[in-house]
């Protein structure tokens, strides 16, 4: 597992705080940009209405980037476990790690590395891995997840259901988790890779054409030839 015995403060956006779970009478902290925090016990880390938060794990090799959306909150535990407990959640590793991510009604042991995306549902948890490969693993059933798919995990087995493909490019181009904070997430490069990647095959998909109807009724498909530089015909 990653480890979580070290939190570095990257970038902050609005109203973001610290809270020492061992002691819950104290009132939560402000974070400060640049702030290390030593976790030696449960802490949880938490967003305001309209803020952001990108936290640094420095002690893994490389280091591991976390951000949190808006209203979240999300806890971290010396053994290396995660909860999750409300809002939206991008993780982004670039060496093969494995996670123990929970949520109130949820478990589910994620392996391998990339980029991907945690949310809170009022029952269970939505995964999307944005780039890269990762494993989901809950002791029943394990899931094979490549760029693009997306996952609803719910039940105290985590029952996943089968990966979709969602749209990378509109995802990238409109998620606040990826694109509101000043600097880019290390793994950008990478996601518009992949976005690229897809956008590329659903156009070869979706340049089949039906013809006409030949006189024994039969339906004809071909698919548009491409020129030299990579376009189709019809986009000339």
């Amino acid at each position: 597992m990653a480890r979580l015995d070290l939190v570095h403060v990257n970038q902050k956006l609005g109203t973001c705080f610290v809270q020492p779970l061992e002691a819950k009478k104290l009132p939560p902290a402000s974070l400060r940009l640049g702030q290390d925090i030593v976790l030696k016990k449960r802490l949880a880390l938490g967003t305001g209405r309209d803020s952001l938060l990108e936290v640094e794990l420095p002690r893994a090799t490389p280091p591991v980037t976390v951000r949190l959306g808006s209203s979240s909150g999300i806890e971290f535990r010396p053994d290396g476990s995660i909860k999750v407990h409300k809002g939206s959640f991008l993780f982004s590793h670039s060496n093969s790690l494995q996670w123990m991510i929970s949520s109130r009604d949820s478990s589910i042991r994620i392996e391998g590395s990339g980029t991907w995306m945690v949310e809170c549902l009022s029952v269970g948890l939505k995964l999307i891995l944005l780039e890269g490969e990762i494993i989901l693993n809950n002791q029943v059933e394990v899931k094979n997840l490549t760029s693009g798919d997306l996952v609803l995990l719910s039940g105290s087995s985590s029952t996943g259901t089968k990966p979709i493909q969602i749209e990378l490019p509109l995802l990238l181009g409109t998620s606040r988790l990826i694109n509101q904070l000043d600097h880019p997430l290390p793994s950008m490069p990478r996601m518009v890779s992949a976005a690229r990647v897809q956008a590329l095959r659903l156009k070869k998909r979706y340049e089949a054409f039906v013809g006409d109807v030949t006189e024994e009724k039969k339906l004809q498909l071909w698919t548009l030839p491409y020129d030299q530089g990579g376009e189709t015909v019809a986009d000339h």
